[in-house]
């Protein structure tokens, strides 16, 4: 019997362990590029008028500002800077996307708003298909940070979130709209 339960010893040792995923605490800069990420899209795609009355009013009465909730996995990994983040991305509702970081510092969401988030699609959900226990433990352990989407952003600032998505992911809904329209 020891003979057995050594020759089982050595054959464990033997046998390669599945290979574990590295990861390391995102930082603050990364942070903020998950937001910028997040509020780009948000002005690209011509959304910030259904954010209307959601979050916290942090805006005028002539300059309508709401402040959302983003939950954002405090661990990235350490290979690609892959992680996820929850948020209300409006009118799709809640949504779980991953999210990469770029080694020039830009983050790339996945997936893409117009097909709607289907339930199919795990790396860019509704948070509504998921498990509720499962996503209020997400919330309860990532990083709670704030993005705001300001309800008549200026050109400008259209402008600039519409070339880092093009920078992002080679394509720009507000570009798109635009040279359709001859605008």
């Amino acid at each position: 019997m020891k003979l057995l339960t050594l020759l089982f010893a050595l054959l464990s040792l033997s046998i390669p362990a599945s290979p574990q995923v590295q990861k390391r605490k995102v930082s603050e800069s990364e942070v903020k590029a998950v937001i910028q990420a997040v509020e780009d899209e948000i002005y690209d795609y011509g959304y910030q008028k259904q954010f209307y009355q959601m979050g916290k009013d942090v805006g005028t009465p002539n300059a309508p500002r709401s402040r959302m909730q983003i939950y954002i996995e405090p661990e990235v990994d350490a290979e690609d800077g892959g992680a996820r983040v929850i948020y209300k991305l409006m009118p799709h509702g809640e949504v779980l996307r991953d999210f990469v970081i770029r080694k020039d510092g830009l983050v790339v969401l996945s997936g893409n708003p117009q097909n709607g988030f289907p339930p199919t699609q795990e790396a860019s959900t509704k948070t509504v298909y998921m498990d509720d226990d499962e996503v209020c433990q997400m919330k309860h352990d990532w990083l709670r940070e704030f993005f705001v989407v300001d309800d008549t952003p200026s050109a400008e600032r259209i402008q600039e979130a519409a070339q880092r998505q093009k920078a992002r992911t080679g394509f720009s809904d507000w570009e798109y709209r635009h040279r359709q329209s001859g605008k």
